[in-house]
């Protein structure tokens, strides 16, 4: 296979937070879109968001879009932190290879 048959624009594609916590405090799941393909410097921030939580909100602002492609936060605009947590680790499960990481204690 050539590796051109691979590329490809990236399209948007909904997803569905069905957390527990969130569908038992706002009433039903949420729902978000992301592109399917990230750039390099996202990816890598997402997978390294165990070693940097700074990136957070940041990561979280540039990949959580509405069904336009538009992002849903806006300038100074946060989520509930109790949104934030399970939004994220949607994101991550979407883009496949990368394993939300999830407190032990």
């Amino acid at each position: 296979m050539q590796l051109k048959e691979l590329a490809q624009k990236p399209k948007l594609e909904r997803v569905t937070v069905t957390d527990e916590v969130v569908v038992k405090a706002y009433g039903e799941p949420l729902e978000f879109y992301m592109w399917d393909r990230q750039d390099l410097p996202t990816y890598l921030k997402l997978a390294n968001m165990k070693d940097n939580q700074d990136q957070l909100f940041d990561v979280v602002k540039d990949v959580v879009l509405d069904e336009k492609g538009d992002q849903v936060l806006g300038d100074g605009e946060l989520l509930p932190v109790d949104i934030m947590v399970p939004v994220l680790a949607a994101a991550m499960a979407q883009l496949g290879n990368i394993k939300p990481q999830t407190s032990q204690s």
